[in-house]
């Protein structure tokens, strides 16, 4: 059982504001509550976590997120959601969005309804990653860029459905996938732009000047950019040009080496800033299993292949990623880059900036230790410790 009140002593520690060495974080009530430095002089306390060789950064708060270690959250029970939520805090997440995928509306309502109840659960968070809201990708995307999604169940965007469907769980919607160009999406993002919903430009085929009558509209953010969307061009920039035309738009990435060419990566990272990238798993029910797991996605089949999970005609359907392995894969970005983009910037969009995504007295104690490998050590939520590596 954590203590109420331990410190971590911490021989470097990083968040998106910087670097630093030698230090100790004071915890009291799941609250970062001090910072002072370690030096020789430090009087050892019983509670004490000395982390000589690990470094300390805040939790990785993953906002897109359909499943992992078998489990999967469309299938919208409470003993899904607790699986998949160990898991992420396994690989450091400390928040999450549960993500779900275009399907019947009963069955999306459902696994909203799942997630609402565990956000305001008092044991939310306790035995793993917080439930911070819902991201509901699709159904109102184009069928011409529907990736791994169920074109049977694509529907236009709509006001009034998203109310009536959503109901009394409305309130846990944080994020909607959408594609722009389609009838009725730009009311639509009036209005969760109104209602403080990000309206998240994704399985799409929009041209640069239909992007800009979206953010225009009050989009603000892009799914998973360069994947199941029009690419940039030289004279039509699409959906990738104008994600990295526009300082408003911040996009989700997945740096698994597969989806995106590390090149490519870099390039986005390099055009917006790294306070203007989110990094995603995307991870499904396929993640942490073994090759030639299969599983089905909206009634498709996945097939664990290659540190890829694809469908039967090749098609990458989510990602097998975690977010420590992202954080790894961003190397070339410093330490305060990559901790923005695996935690802060998510935290900031989300609107939990004065609260998560720092070190920094005031802040919840959601906290990853990492080794040098940078494998996950210990997580850490509310200054609940609900990892350890064996």
């Amino acid at each position: 059982m954590t203590p109420s009140r331990f410190r971590i002593l911490t021989k470097q520690l990083a968040d998106a504001r910087g670097a630093r060495h030698g230090t100790v974080v004071t915890i009291e009530d799941g609250r970062i509550t001090e910072l002072t430095p370690w030096t020789p002089d430090t009087k050892p306390e019983p509670n004490d976590i000395e982390a000589q060789d690990a470094l300390l950064v805040p939790g990785f708060i993953d906002i897109h997120i359909h499943g992992g270690a078998g489990r999967y959250l469309m299938e919208g029970t409470a003993e899904s959601l607790q699986v998949v939520a160990h898991h992420l805090a396994k690989h450091g997440a400390t928040g999450f969005l549960s993500t779900t995928i275009t399907a019947p509306w009963s069955e999306q309502a459902q696994a909203l309804a799942v997630a609402a109840q565990a956000m305001h659960s008092p044991d939310n968070g306790q035995e793993g990653a917080q439930v911070l809201g819902c991201h509901l990708e699709g159904p109102y995307i184009n069928p011409v860029k529907k990736g791994a999604q169920p074109a049977q169940f694509i529907r236009p965007p709509s006001i009034e459905e998203l109310v009536r469907e959503t109901g009394e769980n409305l309130h846990a919607v944080k994020v909607v996938t959408l594609a722009p160009e389609m009838d009725g999406a730009l009311p639509l993002i009036r209005w969760m732009a109104q209602q403080n919903i990000i309206a998240s430009i994704g399985h799409t085929n929009a041209t640069y000047t239909q992007i800009c009558a979206a953010i225009d509209a009050g989009a603000r953010h892009v799914t998973h950019c360069y994947n199941a969307m029009r690419p940039l061009d030289s004279r039509e920039p699409g959906v990738v040009g104008a994600t990295m035309a526009h300082p408003e738009l911040t996009a989700e990435l997945i740096w698994d080496n597969h989806h995106v060419h590390p090149a490519s990566c870099r390039a986005l990272i390099q055009a917006k800033g790294a306070d203007k990238v989110i990094l995603i798993s995307d991870g499904i029910p396929g993640t942490s299993m073994p090759e030639g797991y299969i599983f089905h996605l909206g009634g498709l089949p996945i097939n664990v292949k290659d540190g890829t999970a694809r469908l039967p005609d090749g098609t990458l359907a989510g990602s097998l990623l975690t977010l420590e392995v992202a954080f790894q894969n961003a190397e070339v970005f410093n330490l305060a880059q990559r901790s923005a983009m695996t935690s802060r910037n998510a935290a900031v969009a989300l609107g939990l900036g004065g609260t998560k995504g720092l070190i920094s007295p005031g802040y919840d104690a959601d906290l990853v230790l990492l080794n040098p490998n940078g494998d996950v050590q210990k997580t850490f939520v509310a200054g609940r410790c609900v990892y350890s590596a064996p």
